[in-house]
């Protein structure tokens, strides 16, 4: 488990919701009312809540009502794990206060489909149903019907909630789920954010192979090409660049996005003729990230300086940056390591072309001799 502490609560989980749910995003709407109302209470149990994040929709519920047996809340948070199989994100949210107009707390990613089954365990059963009116409340048995009307002495009605047979064993109960949550180790919001957008792009990449394996004919329909519908759910929520990044990890040369006259959605199609037996390709590592994080720890360390380097009695200059990316090129001799940056060239931003350009500069003014007299040093933690 991670926690996120500190966070503007309904800007975090809107930020979360982007990230999976891909219709009634409207939802959430009710999910910042139930947020706004609970961090405007005076009631301490109000101030835990459990967020869920659907492929269609959110739901926000107390944790107390969540752990009572038999009340919406608790069939719902269990509903999705025992009866579908969406992709559910899964939170624990304490409320810590408001500053500068946002309401800020603590945020838990939870495993969902372990929560919902610890839920089913640790539930209490409910023993009366409180009714709230303007002058007061009064208990009914949990199974008894009511329909919110008026009470003649008590007043307009205002709310219900379940109560257990023993509310000390409820408080017990949810005194352990916060103790349990103290042992999550901080984590890093964007971090978090970034790896739900990455993960999200990879599993419909594996969907879409694993589709592909499974067809016998081509199913295309004029039969030449196989073909596997894009999740909606991932269709709305991508970019252009999601898309892209989609594209690249389909290891197929014949592949192509379309749409089919007379039906819905965006199709994956390939060739009848394409080998389907292969594993999607893995994201290469960022060579910018790379080189960006090897000049501050070589600046950690005071090593962030410019190399020299002996050039036909000439001193050529280095920057941490320049000899990095000659390592991770290089290839037996100052020739082919030219020619490795070059066959990259294609396929770098604008940036690293620029820092590309400006090494090929410096070593096609080397020597054979000189290049391989020197010793250029990958700076790395």
């Amino acid at each position: 488990m991670q926690k996120f502490e500190n966070v503007d609560v309904i800007a975090a989980l809107g930020e979360i919701m982007r990230q999976n749910t891909a219709f009634y995003q409207s939802d959430f709407d009710i999910d910042k009312g139930i947020i706004q109302r609970a961090a405007a209470s005076d009631q301490a149990v109000d101030k835990t809540l459990l967020w869920m994040s659907r492929p269609s929709g959110t739901y926000c519920f107390r944790e107390r009502d969540v752990f009572l047996k038999g009340t919406r809340q608790h069939n719902t948070w269990r509903f999705y794990g025992e009866q579908t199989r969406d992709k559910i994100l899964a939170y624990a949210v304490e409320l810590t206060g408001t500053k500068d107009d946002t309401i800020r707390g603590n945020l838990y990613d939870l495993d969902y489909q372990q929560h919902f089954r610890h839920v089913i365990d640790a539930a209490l059963p409910v023993s009366v149903s409180r009714l709230f009116y303007e002058h007061g409340s009064r208990d009914i048995p949990a199974e008894q019907y009511f329909d919110g009307s008026p009470d003649r002495a008590l007043g307009s009605f205002l709310r219900y909630e379940f109560q257990p047979r023993d509310p000390a064993v409820l408080q017990e109960a949810l005194q352990q789920e916060q103790r349990g949550r103290e042992q999550a180790r901080p984590g890093d919001f964007k971090a978090h954010i970034t790896a739900l957008h990455d993960s999200r792009i990879e599993t419909e990449a594996q969907r879409i192979v694993d589709k592909l394996k499974d067809l016998s004919a081509p199913n295309s329909p004029n039969k030449t090409h196989f073909m596997v519908e894009i999740s909606p759910h991932f269709d709305a929520l991508a970019s252009t660049k999601d898309n892209d990044r989609l594209f690249a990890m389909l290891p197929y040369k014949s592949l192509c996005f379309t749409g089919i006259k007379d039906r819905h959605g965006v199709y994956a199609m390939i060739g009848k003729d394409e080998r389907r037996d292969v594993s999607i390709r893995r994201p290469r590592p960022s060579i910018r990230k790379q080189l960006t994080d090897s000049k501050q720890a070589a600046s950690e360390k005071g090593g962030g300086q410019n190399q020299e380097k002996g050039i036909g009695g000439m001193k050529m200059y280095f920057t941490v940056e320049e000899e990095n990316l000659i390592c991770m090129y290089h290839n037996a001799d100052r020739r082919r390591t030219i020619g490795r940056i070059t066959a990259a060239l294609p396929d770098m931003d604008e940036g690293m072309q620029t820092l590309a350009q400006q090494t090929l500069s410096k070593l096609e003014r080397m020597t054979d001799a000189d290049y391989d007299n020197q010793k250029f040093n990958f700076t790395d933690e």
